[in-house]
């Protein structure tokens, strides 16, 4: 079987297509192939901007003599993840109990029925050679052992999770004493190891510690954001974060910039901008909204196509190279004096390439712009005013880093990151600055508009070839829920409804949890279930949140009952482990303290009307839903009843059936909404 991924649609696939391997795509051909040759399969996972599958591809899979070795004791199937994430859920939870730890590049040796029986992540060379040869040969020789193998690891894999039940305030002082557990006070963020090392953005706790209200969890919050918007992690140069951290100080990133990162932290900083008056969150959160819509918006045809997943770790000057400043660089950008001043702030000192101990390149540390490293003023209106003197240089150094090579991009279009997309637009499109508004409620609009045609007759597609999994319905529903805040149409409501019926239909289980695809995939050792978040929100726990909302504003008691469903089947997990389901608590916390709505009555093209709107769309209070009676009125809303005959601008602030004063100034609505959700 000759290699055959140049003609698939996948561009880590399409990466591997020159490889002397000869990788064959996920498909029930490759696994009869290695039943009519009798010989293992080997099921290799990643994506096309991981760093370190491109070293494994470099140094194994690219090498003729390594790569006969699995031509002739495998059949070998190439899979990207974003492609199937439940092809790499299954497999990953293998490597994870087999090893202790996951990552890509996942390597799984799997029988002819797809039970894995060996996992692993990278393998130098030499070793991935021998690893190869032996597992064959117990394969050839002891038949039986590899059998029991696969039968124990098949058997934890498809093994009951949590118990479910229901969740009660006890919840929260777990979560307390795990919180005090894994943040970094030295460091701000949070670290679920000894090492405190790697280190990753914590996306879906820190609007979890927001909502929460609680002061000592906002402190840990802030301080997170702080920390890393002054770290290497942040790009402020071309706006955005990078994956994670390799240390503990956030200076030496993992370069790769994903979509769902950047989309949830703008989230993070646009809302705590607002939170808390932090004009430098709110900067950081536009200028990464802004990278979104310069560096991974894409056309077809000329016409919006959607964003890209992901910017690779890699370039052709080395990993990180692209986003390295020596000293002599931001002079030459900015010219001596200035470019001395910056690099002194940013804590950018001489070095030079050196390669690493795995023979590639590795990033200057000195070169890595690292505020924190520079000791940034104690007083808060000083660093912020020093923060906001650099807004000025980063268009010219913009320029000058757009000469070098960039990383490669992976295009395609994914629908649950799209959709953190949308959030993240809807978000800045609320409480950016009023100047920046517009072009972020626009882009909100035209990918909603995109997204919405991605449910067809056949059912909701995760890309054009693709079918949805739990997380394309969860996300979406939440993201078209978040958006209807911003744009007020009625049809983003509608459409939300119609994605959350698919996924009850489709994918919901007895226990009111959700699976991750439909039944009747006889190529999965198992049909999945995910309860805890990860990189980005875990299907059913963003359904979960996207049900709440639909319940606050529709007032339909079946969204909350399915989104009660989700809790209590995951309320053991959350029981145990809350800071591993933050997600699932802000929907239970929404849920617990009911439907708030603010419903603002007016002719839509009045200025008293809009004035209105916008002072409700830029408060941060959680859990809001903002209702436009002008486009809103036909609907058969619980929170219009009583109220479609209202015609003089105003704002209801209503809490289930229990409304305020009206509201006729901006001053008024803030003032309404000052105290109608109590802290934890």
């Amino acid at each position: 079987m000759a290699n055959v991924l140049a003609s698939q649609s996948s561009p880590y696939l399409r990466q591997h297509a020159d490889n002397p391997v000869h990788w064959v795509p996920w498909s029930e051909a490759a696994f009869a192939e290695a039943r009519r040759r009798g010989v293992p399969v080997l099921v290799s996972i990643g994506y096309s901007t991981c760093h370190w599958c491109h070293v494994m591809a470099h140094e194994s899979f690219e090498h003729d003599a390594t790569a006969a070795v699995m031509n002739e004791l495998y059949v070998c199937i190439k899979v990207d993840r974003e492609e199937h994430p439940e092809v790499d859920e299954i497999y990953m939870d293998a490597v994870q109990a087999l090893t202790g730890h996951g990552g890509w590049p996942l390597n799984a040796f799997v029988d002819h029925q797809g039970r894995p029986f060996y996992a692993a992540t990278y393998v130098q060379r030499a070793q991935w050679v021998k690893l190869l040869r032996e597992l064959a040969r117990i394969w050839r020789d002891e038949p039986e052992r590899i059998a029991g193998i696969a039968e124990q690891i098949t058997g934890h894999l498809v093994q009951a999770g949590a118990a479910a039940g229901a969740l009660d305030e006890r919840v929260w002082t777990t979560l307390g004493r795990q919180l005090e557990n894994s943040f970094d006070s030295e460091h701000p963020g949070f670290a679920f190891n000894q090492q405190r090392a790697p280190k990753f953005p914590a996306s879906q706790l820190i609007p979890l510690l927001f909502a929460s209200g609680r002061p000592e969890w906002m402190e840990m919050a802030e301080d997170s954001l702080q920390s890393m918007q002054d770290a290497g992690i942040h790009d402020r140069v071309g706006g955005g974060f990078h994956r994670y951290s390799v240390d503990r100080a956030w200076r030496l990133p993992h370069f790769e910039k994903m979509l769902y990162d950047n989309a949830q932290l703008i989230g993070c900083y646009a809302r705590a901008g607002v939170l808390l008056g932090r004009a430098d969150f709110a900067r950081t959160a536009v200028n990464a909204g802004d990278y979104l819509l310069r560096d991974l918006r894409l056309e077809t045809a000329g016409a919006f196509a959607g964003y890209a997943s992901a910017e690779d770790a890699d370039d052709p000057a080395g990993e990180g190279g692209f986003y390295a400043w020596s000293p002599a660089q931001l002079a030459e950008a900015l010219g001596a004096d200035a470019g001395a001043a910056l690099a002194r702030e940013w804590n950018v000192t001489p070095g030079v390439p050196e390669a690493g101990p795995h023979g590639h390149v590795d990033p200057v540390l000195s070169h890595i712009p690292h505020p924190r490293g520079a000791r940034l003023p104690a007083e808060r209106a000083v660093a912020i005013a020093r923060r906001a003197s650099w807004e000025p240089l980063l268009p010219r150094l913009r320029a000058a880093r757009d000469a070098r090579a960039r990383p490669g991009r992976d295009d395609k279009v994914v629908t649950d990151l799209n959709a953190l997309a949308l959030e993240a637009f809807a978000a800045l499109g609320r409480f950016a600055d009023e100047a920046d508004r517009p072009r972020f409620t626009a882009a909100a609009r035209e990918l909603a508009t995109l997204l919405l045609t991605r449910q067809g007759p056949s059912g909701l597609l995760r890309l054009a070839h693709r079918p949805a999994y739990i997380t394309d319905y969860g996300h979406l529903v939440s993201g078209l829920t978040a958006a209807f805040d911003l744009l007020g149409d009625p049809t983003l409501i509608d459409a939300a409804a119609s994605v959350a019926d698919e996924a009850i239909t489709r994918l919901r289980a007895d226990d009111g949890g959700f699976y991750t695809t439909p039944a009747g995939r006889a190529d999965l050792v198992r049909r999945s279930r995910e309860a805890t978040d990860n990189a980005y929100p875990a299907g059913q726990n963003a359904l979960a949140v996207g049900l709440v909302r639909l319940w606050n504003v529709t007032g339909q008691d079946r969204w909350r009952d399915v989104a009660e469903g989700i809790v209590a089947s995951a309320a053991g997990t959350a029981r145990e482990a809350p800071s591993a389901v933050p997600t699932l608590l802000a929907a239970w916390l929404a849920r617990q303290r009911g439907q708030l709505s603010a419903v603002v009555a007016g002719a839509h093209d009045e200025p008293r009307t809009l004035a209105l709107l916008a002072a409700c769309r830029a408060s941060p209070v959680p859990g809001l839903g903002i209702v436009p009676l002008a486009t809103c009125r036909e609907r058969d809303w619980a929170c219009l009843e009583g109220r479609r005959d209202l015609t003089e601008p105003q704002v209801l602030v209503c809490t289930g059936t229990s409304c305020l004063a009206p509201a006729r100034t901006p001053a008024e609505v803030a003032l309404r909404l000052s105290g109608v959700v109590r802290p934890l």
